[in-house]
């Protein structure tokens, strides 16, 4: 694609400044980069102030690779023109939309936030979209998906770069609706900045990423800010369950439609609840039912939420429910290693509700369980001891580790999960240590659970990445003969 910079420039709703650019009518981009390492010739290179990097500290290097026009907050000295404005990040998002011509317009977005369950319910209802025959995106923690591709990303939420181009690919391949999982990272940093969304859900809120935003209020203010970027026309969806659904409401606005879910409510729009081994559902003054897709309360918490959101474009419940016992669950998501004996469980649970959940519907079908805990490095603190305390409270035995130490020293890390706690818990600084010791210990128990890393096959240490397999080392540990 190329686009002159002057219609890119008029995009941005922000009061710019520039030097020297006399035409910028003349100057075609035909990219935009905020890695000076993947500027090419004619790019756009946009200065992003990072955790560990500046971007304004590499402005010679992407002129070097091929830069013709900066983006800046600050003053820079450069031989091609500035253009400075007040906020990179929010800048970068505007820009990414006007070059891919605001691909969120040409077809139906589906934001779904909330501390935990996104992975899940995005998955979710992906697949019931695939099932009912309309094609579908899916954007999140697992990659990015749609027309029988997959392509990795760092974050739950990837850059405005990279969203914005892959909407425009799947508009090009024919793509309807895509899912999206929001954090609250993402919409704090400008990254779904002018995204338009056709609904936006809202799953639940408790402890999470208090070192980013410092308290719950901010927390949840941030998250409710996706529920402003619905479009007139457009749904917000809210678990009817949770204390802060209203919050979200009040942002979305004041002419797009309301849509509720829950298992215990009364009021809700789609209420759903568990049988025997049915899933009953009443949408308004219609009943149907299923097969059981999932026994866990909170994955059926998850299921109604990817049903509302697939009935907002139209779909009866009808035409919906015959596909919910097809429905599996996403790669890391209590999702039992295959290939040993025992009953061992990878969870990518890294937050006190979330692990609960999962130890709580763990412990009501199996008499002992195990636990595997960990924390990552360079993550909130505050939750840290939480998560610990919630397992010794559950009466299932504890072993705590570290995932993804980053550049945190392993022992801070076990410190903060052991504080607080009057219980003796063994403790390993080494993950595959800490795991090769969970198996070992397996003969005494009925099931055990490693939380942490869930779907991810690498560690982060320094900033190494490195691979790491767990199923493969449980795999490996259990069926080794000196621990038979």
């Amino acid at each position: 694609m190329v686009k002159a910079l002057q219609d890119l420039l008029m995009e941005l709703k922000q009061l710019v400044t520039w030097t020297y650019l006399d035409n910028p009518a003349e100057t075609m981009i035909e990219g935009i980069s905020f890695s000076s390492k993947e500027i090419k010739q004619n790019f756009l290179f946009v200065c992003i102030s990072g955790y560990r990097h500046d971007g304004h500290d590499y402005v010679n290097e992407a002129i070097h690779n091929g830069a013709v026009a900066i983006i800046a907050e600050r003053p820079i000295e450069a031989r091609v023109p500035i253009i400075y404005c007040k906020d990179t990040k929010q800048a970068l998002a505007e820009l990414a939309g006007a070059f891919y011509d605001h691909p969120s317009t040409r077809l139906r977005l589906h934001g779904v936030t909330g501390t935990n369950g996104k992975t899940t319910t995005t998955a979710l209802a992906h697949q019931l979209f695939e099932h009912i025959g309309m094609s579908a995106g899916l954007i999140g923690t697992l990659g990015i998906t749609y027309a029988g591709q997959t392509f990795e990303t760092p974050n739950t939420t990837p850059d405005p770069l990279t969203i914005h181009r892959h909407l425009h690919a799947m508009v090009e391949a024919g793509v309807t609706d895509c899912l999206m999982e929001v954090s609250s990272q993402a919409i704090a940093e400008s990254r779904i900045a002018g995204l338009e969304f056709e609904t936006t859900a809202f799953l639940n809120l408790s402890h999470d990423h208090l070192d980013y935003h410092g308290t719950m209020v901010t927390y949840a203010y941030t998250k409710a800010q996706l529920f402003a970027q619905l479009r007139d026309s457009g749904c917000g969806i809210v678990n009817e369950e949770d204390s802060h659904h209203a919050l979200m409401l009040s942002l979305a606005p004041s002419v797009a439609d309301t849509f509720s879910f829950g298992r215990h409510s009364t009021t809700a729009n789609l209420i759903g609840h568990r049988k025997d081994e049915k899933f009953m559902l009443q949408l308004g003054d219609e009943a149907t039912q299923s097969s059981l897709p999932f026994h866990e309360d909170y994955n059926l918490d998850n299921t109604l939420c990817a049903i509302s959101i697939v009935l907002q474009t139209g779909m009866p419940l009808a035409e919906i429910v015959p596909h919910v016992k097809t429905l599996t669950l996403p790669s890391g998501r209590r999702e039992r290693v295959t290939g040993i004996n025992q009953s061992v469980y990878i969870d990518y649970g890294h937050t006190p509700d979330a692990i609960k959940q999962v130890v709580t519907s763990l412990t009501a079908c199996y008499p002992r369980v195990l636990v595997l805990l960990s924390a990552a490095g360079e993550r909130d603190r505050l939750k840290r001891s939480i998560m610990t305390e919630v397992v010794v409270a559950s009466g299932t035995d504890v072993i705590l580790t570290i995932h993804d130490p980053r550049h945190e020293d392993p022992q801070h890390i076990l410190d903060d999960l052991a504080a607080g706690s009057s219980a003796e818990l063994m403790q390993f600084a080494e993950r595959e240590a800490a795991i090769r010791f969970f198996c070992d210990q397996m003969t005494n128990y009925d099931c055990g659970v490693i939380f942490g890393k869930g779907h991810d096959r690498v560690e982060r240490i320094g900033d190494k990445t490195v691979p790491f397999d767990e199923p493969a080392l449980v795999r490996q540990f259990l069926q080794s003969p000196e621990l038979l």
